[in-house]
């Protein structure tokens, strides 16, 4: 047996496994006057390939030339006929057609399992994640497709029971663009790029090499899934589609293998056989991009056409047009609340810019203080370390003219004291407006903290200056006479001290008062930097709250007008049933090529053949019986709805998963 003819058909085979999908209808023929119900199960899956809904086409192919009626067997719903007028009757699975001289097509739903299902899973950077969550994401990415054949039986091989899997081979193709896409490698399967986009085409026969009963190594060489490796820029990808059929060993001849000459002879014919498949090969890439315009617009008639569907989008509509005087409403709240907002936020602008110019106000008044604190600073203690000196008798006259000053000074002093006081009040009413304001709470804590503690030192300097006091009374006493003046020297001696003491403490929380002052009155000016901006921000929030009122009752408007045609798009959906019809039998003229890759792919592929050709001088009787077992089974799979009595079928699987593209796309 050549090998090389054996690696061949492995290259070949996964671009025909593609083709063996596409020709739904067009493979099997039958004798005149004897039907053949050829099948296509259309599934539509999410992007990780759970299966959402299943709609069958069935094609009682030369039922035209039967008279009268044609009995059918189908465990389908919703039956409908798509390109005729014949009638039918249905009792449980019986299906009855009346027939007017042409070939039945028709279709319905089912919520059966699948026998083969697919599941698709990514990673990025070796992260996996879902499919939703790769929008938009750039890195390394794996694409891992699994076929998991659930179709299998129980048969006697070699005195023993084994299990045998109905032999389903598939093949899934999708379109990569090259934008987003670079560098594809796929590990059982093929990438063609024609420039603009990569055509990827993966395969697997899940199931046949435990059918074949083969070692691990051996196992390894026939696919039940493949990996896709590619360099992503921003990924979105569309829709992939899988096709999947059971025949294929329906054109092995084995009944007559006798010996190892006659396998080996039959393994010869196979491999030969599958030379076709390289001349049509080049042929695969423009048939794809044909066969995905037509199942594009397949895919758009199927989805209109489902009546559930449109059942809920309607109903949708009009429940969506029906509450939209409640949407009017909630709208008219909702903007009553943005004009509350906006006049509000006038409201704290006008606040704030009156609450920063009191503190400039106040800034203003108390800036000098520290100078004058000073000044009598000096002063008193100037004053006070001459009281000693002050004494002597030819001092008397000086000190009356000292005293009366300091006397009068005192007065000034405490009338000062008293507009400090003023400011003190205004102080605390200005922090007042900034708590109503909702000013920075911190800065309010630090603000009445120094006041307070300005409040103690004004308190005690007002004490000490106050008519009454013993500073006062010792200068008023020094000025009435130098007697007086000296008998009251050595208590103002006394008291000289703590009145420089208290004198010193002042001159030192001024200043910090002042500074306190200003940071109030930087905070003031720095927090009506922003008042026309928010002005103007409130104008046109009150402005767009009338915009959106008016656009809400056109909303309302439009959802009636989409209800009305939620109405006509239901009535639509009878001729949207016509298209389906003529894009199955498009479906079914790809091109001479597709058929003459067909034909080489039901040889088997690469791997199965070298491996029985390995493996056969081993345990040639097994062998042959798993074979003849498999091939039995692929021939008996051969309907998934059902079939009438007497009738050959033939059945194909699509199954097309959702595209992973960003929400807004």
């Amino acid at each position: 047996m050549n090998k090389m003819n054996g690696k061949r058909i492995g290259r070949t085979m996964v671009s025909g496994v593609l083709i063996l999908g596409m020709v739904l209808c067009n493979t099997t023929y039958t004798e005149a006057k004897k039907v053949s119900k050829q099948e296509s199960v259309y599934a539509t899956a999410g992007a990780d390939g759970q299966i959402d809904q299943i709609t069958v086409a069935d094609w009682l192919q030369d039922s035209g030339l039967a008279g009268g009626t044609v009995k059918d067997s189908s465990d389908l719903t919703d039956i409908t006929n798509v390109k005729g007028d014949e009638t039918f009757d249905q009792s449980g699975t019986s299906v009855q057609w009346n027939m007017d001289g042409k070939d039945i097509y028709y279709q319905g739903k089912t919520t059966k399992e699948l026998p083969v299902s697919v599941r698709i899973s990514y990673t990025l950077d070796g992260e996996e994640m879902a499919a939703k969550d790769m929008t938009g994401k750039s890195g390394k990415m794996e694409m891992h497709v699994v076929y998991t054949n659930q179709s299998k039986q129980t048969k006697k091989i070699g005195g023993k029971e084994r299990t045998i899997y109905t032999p389903f081979v598939m093949g899934t193709g999708m379109i990569l663009p090259s934008e987003h896409f670079t560098n594809i490698k796929i590990d059982h399967g093929r990438v063609i790029n024609d420039g603009t986009n990569n055509i990827v085409v993966g395969m697997g026969v899940p199931g046949l090499a435990e059918s074949l009963g083969l070692d691990d190594d051996a196992a390894d060489k026939i696919p039940e899934e493949f990996t896709v490796k590619a360099d992503v820029t921003d990924f979105s990808m569309g829709n992939t589609f899988t096709f999947g059929s059971p025949s294929l060993l329906n054109d092995l001849d084995l009944d007559d293998v006798k010996d190892l000459d006659d396998l080996e002879e039959k393994l010869d014919d196979l491999t030969d056989a599958t030379d076709q498949l390289l001349d049509g090969s080049d042929e695969l890439a423009d048939n794809m991009k044909k066969y995905d315009s037509k199942m594009g617009d397949l895919k758009q008639s199927i989805r209109k056409y489902n009546k559930d569907g449109i059942k809920k989008i309607t109903k949708g509509i009009a429940t969506l047009a029906k509450n939209g005087s409640k949407l009017v409403t909630g709208v008219n709240q909702y903007t009553s609340g943005v004009v509350t907002l906006s006049k509000g936020t006038k409201a704290y602008v006008d606040g704030a810019s009156q609450i920063a110019r009191g503190n400039s106000a106040l800034y203003q008044a108390v800036k000098g203080m520290p100078a004058q604190i000073g000044t009598f600073d000096k002063g008193l203690k100037t004053y006070t370390g001459s009281v000693d000196k002050m004494g002597a008798k030819e001092n008397v006259t000086k000190l009356k003219t000292g005293a009366g000053a300091v006397s009068d000074g005192i007065g000034k002093v405490n009338q000062n004291i008293k507009e400090v006081k003023k400011l003190q009040e205004t102080k605390k009413q200005l922090v007042q407006g900034l708590k109503a304001s909702g000013a920075d709470p911190a800065l309010i804590a630090q603000l009445e903290k120094v006041i307070e503690g300005e409040g103690q030192y004004i308190e005690g300097l007002d004490q000490a200056t106050a008519s009454g006091s013993d500073l006062k009374k010792g200068a008023d006493a020094v000025s009435s006479g130098v007697g007086t003046v000296m008998d009251g020297l050595s208590t103002l001696s006394k008291n000289s001290s703590a009145l420089t003491k208290a004198s010193g403490e002042l001159n030192k929380q001024v200043p910090q008062l002042v500074s306190s002052i200003k940071k109030l009155k930087d905070g003031g000016d720095q927090l009506v930097k922003n008042d026309k901006a928010l002005k103007s921000g409130a104008d046109k929030l009150i402005k767009s709250s009338k915009t959106m009122k008016k656009s809400a009752v056109k909303l309302n408007k439009g959802m009636k007008t989409l209800n009305k045609g939620g109405r006509t798009l239901k009535k639509s959906t009878g001729k949207l049933i016509s298209g389906i019809g003529q894009l199955e039998n498009a479906s079914g003229r790809l091109s001479d090529g597709a058929d003459t890759l067909y034909d080489g792919v039901s040889k088997f592929s690469r791997e199965g053949i070298q491996k029985l050709n390995d493996v056969y001088e081993d345990d040639v009787k097994t062998l042959i019986d798993r074979v003849r077992a498999l091939a039995d089974a692929g021939k008996e799979y051969n309907n998934f709805s059902g079939i009438g009595k007497g009738m050959t079928g033939d059945v194909k699987f699509v199954i097309e998963t959702a595209s992973v593209e960003k929400e807004n796309e």
